[in-house]
């Protein structure tokens, strides 16, 4: 999860503390990915120490303890707009545990591929159903939780086509040892 780049553009909107950043990220994004303290106060480290943001000052917490506030650099704005500007790529080389155990069975003897590729697929498409309710739920506007749940349900649509994909595909002779 990019916590860098959500910390950055919730201090464009001006100075923030720990607190207050971890707040208001769960309230932008309807709690759907649960931000720990811990995690905002390490990565507000890391902005600082590379520079990205700094101290803004102090305000007194909801615990009555001093807490400091921080706010975007030059560098800061620089990166943020970055990031806005350039699209989302995954990576061509993500592990991915089901391509890695279907590439195993497919050149083992003992498992039953076909088996395999339809259990997944009854599974997969389980979750679709369950998504597919889920989503008649929810509002019809752009909200992390109906973002969330689109996503998933297209990347398990994707996912039961390629299972019919790989169904296709002939068997791999197996390697000699």
């Amino acid at each position: 999860m990019p916590i860098k780049h959500s910390l950055l553009a919730m201090l464009a909107d001006g100075p923030h503390s720990a607190s207050q950043l971890q707040q208001q990220f769960s309230e932008r994004t309807q709690a759907v990915w649960p931000l720990n303290i811990g995690q905002v106060t390490q990565t507000l480290g890391r902005l600082e120490r590379d520079g990205l943001i700094e101290t803004a000052g102090t305000i007194t917490g909801a615990n009555n303890r001093p807490a400091d506030t921080y706010r975007l650099t030059t560098a800061g704005t620089e990166l943020l707009d970055d990031w806005w500007s350039r699209p989302v790529q995954r990576p061509p080389t993500d592990r991915d545990e089901l391509v890695i155990k279907v590439s195993l069975a497919a050149q083992n003897r003992s498992v039953d591929l076909i088996g395999l590729l339809d259990r997944q697929r009854r599974a997969t498409i389980a979750q679709l159903r369950e998504l597919t309710r889920l989503s008649r739920t929810l509002d019809h506007t752009r909200t992390a939780e109906r973002l969330q749940v689109e996503r998933r349900i297209l990347d398990l649509e994707s996912e039961a086509r390629w299972l019919d994909r790989v169904e296709a595909l002939s068997t791999p002779r197996p390697q000699e040892s």
